[in-house]
């Protein structure tokens, strides 16, 4: 029987009076029972019956077969259901070898000569790779991605003047699984602003909060393939809802489900508590990863966020020297952004940690204001130990109480 591949489904066709008989199967996988696929059968271009099943089970294949012969009205006298049920049989028996078939090995040859690697954009993002971007939470990593993504779906169209890497223009995919629509609307915004681009400028995004990835993959490889994206941008894999993070087979789920999505992809990570110089989870997503990015940040009340931009591990890119932007903010969000002055950001340089003063004054700074129990669970830090700090510090001040529930901003200077 000869298998046709159409996107993720192995197809077959066949005439009958004078239109093409169809079986359609896709998600073909192995179980511990046997092969199971979701198999349709059409006609002329609509669809009779289809059903998922284990296509080694014989009752399951004359269900189906039945079903669509039902459909068939005037072309059932020339082809029985004995003949549908024949072609089904044919169609399933083969199924799972053709499927295998596409993972054949080929001879390769390498390159004549060496070449450069190619870059959706220098040198952070590889053509045909995947990036994590981790840190802990108030450092810019969403604002920073979302630059990343903008410049890169934008290309060109962003004025020469305002442009941060060197890109190759392409559709990028958002799947956002932390934020509210309004959120990364207004977001998004900001940051067409700051690249000199229209506020209105859209952006194509999986707006999905409240699910993990695992349950939208489906739809996003289906968003992949109709809207010819070339970058996904994940945020965040603490959302993928594929296990445990720190366990290997769930690092391995996510990285391949990543990896089918899309060649190039870029997903935002965390930080473990008391550290930020590794991704939180097993040691697969170094693995997995062409290019794992961290951020460093600093910030003087009021002032811009400095960022600083560290590859840390790297395939076929080369060693790299950090990166550091300049992140302006007002009451409304990010007004503005640009290359650093040197000297301008000394602990991002010398890549000094943050205490934790910092790291609360910094997420305070971007998020407006927040509990001491939303800080803990942000920062991955002991409660305790923020609500003295909130209590002691005058840089710290109450700007809104319902209750017991206190929430804490950063003083004002005067």
């Amino acid at each position: 029987m000869d298998y046709v591949r159409v996107d993720d489904a192995l197809c077959y066709a066949r005439p009958v009076g004078g239109a093409s008989l169809t079986f359609r199967a896709e998600a073909i996988h192995q179980e511990r029972t046997g092969v199971h696929a979701r198999v349709a059968i059409g006609y002329h271009g609509v669809e009779l019956a289809w059903s998922t099943f284990n296509v080694e089970r014989d009752e399951d294949r004359v269900r189906l077969a039945n079903s669509a012969h039902k459909h068939l009205n005037g072309q059932a006298q020339e082809y029985p259901a004995s003949y549908l049920k024949n072609d089904l049989d044919k169609f399933c028996r083969g199924l799972w070898e053709a499927h295998i078939g596409d993972m054949a090995p080929e001879w390769l040859a390498g390159t004549p000569e060496p070449v450069p690697p190619r870059f959706a954009l220098a040198p952070f993002i590889l053509e045909g790779g995947g990036t994590i971007v981790f840190a802990h939470p108030g450092r810019g990593k969403s604002y920073l991605t979302g630059l990343m993504a903008v410049s890169i779906d934008a290309g060109t169209e962003v004025p020469p003047s305002m442009r941060l890497w060197q890109v190759r223009q392409q559709r990028v995919l958002l799947i956002n699984l932390e934020r509210g629509r309004l959120s990364v609307q207004n977001r998004l915004g900001n940051i067409n602003a700051a690249l000199g681009l229209p506020r209105t400028r859209r952006l194509l995004t999986m707006n999905q909060r409240g699910r993990s990835l695992q349950e939208i993959i489906g739809a996003a490889r289906r968003a992949v393939r109709d809207h010819g994206v070339g970058l996904v941008l994940l945020d965040s894999i603490s959302r993928a809802g594929m296990g445990d993070l720190t366990e290997n087979n769930a690092v391995n789920r996510i990285i391949d489900g990543l990896n089918g999505l899309s060649e190039t992809w870029l997903g935002i990570a965390h930080a473990p508590r008391g550290s930020d110089e590794h991704v939180f989870g097993g040691i697969h997503f170094d693995a997995g990863a062409d290019v794992i990015v961290r951020l460093l940040s600093q910030q003087e009340e009021w002032g811009p966020l400095g960022v600083g931009i560290q590859i840390v591990k790297e395939n076929d890119v080369g060693k790299q020297p950090q990166q550091v932007l300049a992140l302006e903010f007002t009451p409304l969000g990010l007004a503005g952004v640009r290359k650093a002055h040197p000297g301008e950001f000394p602990d991002v340089e010398s890549n000094r940690r943050m205490t934790l003063r910092d790291q609360v004054r910094d997420y305070l700074l971007t998020a407006g204001k927040a509990s001491a129990s939303e800080l803990a669970e942000d920062l991955d830090r002991p409660r305790s130990n923020i609500s003295t700090l909130l209590k002691r510090d005058v840089s710290f001040t109450i700007v809104e109480r319902d209750g017991r529930h206190v929430r804490y901003g950063v003083t004002a200077p005067i």
